[in-house]
């Protein structure tokens, strides 16, 4: 499978001090969420990828869930991934692929490189 889309949602959370991560890029952002867009209407397929970290309890890896718009899987490791602060490339140990573009600020794009580049 290979999954591409662009972002328009770039998320980072950290919570328990740093103890549990979160990163999300999504390519409409939540209808849940209020971003001050009471008409944004969702369409029926959001594709998104969802990167988890609980450094509570080791031993820890970064397990990685995402949704092609239609179906959703997850709990895959990475194999490889590309980095750069307009795109994510990224092949999992099952061979799945993603390219996904994106927009954020600095802040989040240096949190978000620290958390899945090391």
């Amino acid at each position: 499978m290979h999954l591409e889309f662009y972002a328009q949602e770039v998320h980072y959370a950290e919570a328990l001090g740093g103890d549990i991560i979160q990163v999300s890029f999504q390519e409409y952002p939540d209808p849940e969420v209020d971003y001050n867009k009471s008409d944004f209407q969702l369409p029926p397929s959001v594709k998104r990828i969802f990167f988890s970290a609980n450094y509570e309890f080791p031993p820890c890896a970064t397990h990685v869930d995402w949704c092609d718009g239609e179906e959703e899987d997850g709990g895959e490791l990475i194999k490889e991934i590309e980095l750069t602060n307009r795109s994510l490339k990224m092949t999992l140990k099952n061979n799945y692929s993603f390219n996904v573009s994106f927009k954020t600020d600095d802040i989040t794009f240096q949190k978000i490189k620290c958390f899945l580049t090391g």
